[in-house]
């Protein structure tokens, strides 16, 4: 696999240890990864669609393989010591879902505050869930004012397909019929029923 080279404008980490270990765990595994990463400081990345725990190690070995430095949203209730200062180190992002701020315009802020941020979500919430999208993402990329970049996971074909940029962030049900279109392209390693 050809591996990209990151554009100048995104948020990177240089670890050679970690690229060792991304690279060789896609490797091992037999993924790969189709498309590339903008080179824009700011985006949501929407992983889709979202079933197992697995998506999280392939999601790490996508960004050490490459030296991308992404941020997710996290329980503020997690964020203690010694794990809280581990979580942040790894990207995390406390937030409070009980806030009278509310969790869109919370990440409205931290978008705001940064210079560069590349924020993971997973639309369908959980992986437990019904599968069904949550508007949250596309509230957050709507109220930041950021294009949303779809991640579509093949377990079939072992692809991460990284999906076109979508620019047009404003209408909040376009953006969801929009990535739930392109969700359906990829197969979740756990078919819902």
């Amino acid at each position: 696999m050809k591996w990209q080279n990151l554009g100048d404008q995104l948020p990177q980490v240089y670890n050679p240890l970690t690229r060792f270990i991304g690279r060789s765990t896609l490797r091992i595994l037999g993924w790969r990864i189709n498309g590339e990463f903008p080179n824009r400081p700011k985006f949501v990345v929407a992983l889709v669609p979202h079933s197992s725990n697995m998506d999280f190690i392939l999601t790490i070995a996508v960004l050490w393989s490459l030296g991308l430095k992404s941020s997710f949203m996290m329980k503020h209730t997690l964020f203690w010591f010694p794990l809280g200062p581990i979580l942040r180190g790894l990207g995390g992002i406390p937030v409070d879902r009980r806030s009278a701020q509310g969790l869109v315009e919370q990440m409205r802020a931290e978008f705001s505050r940064r210079s560069r941020l590349v924020l993971g979500v997973t639309p369908q919430g959980t992986r437990g869930g019904s599968g069904e999208f949550k508007q949250g993402f596309a509230r957050i990329a709507t109220a930041a004012g950021v294009p949303i970049l779809p991640a579509v996971l093949h377990y079939k074909k072992r692809t991460v397909q990284l999906a076109s940029l979508i620019e047009e962030f404003n209408d909040v049900p376009k953006l969801i019929e929009t990535v739930q279109t392109m969700a359906r392209s990829g197969s979740a390693r756990h078919q819902s029923a």
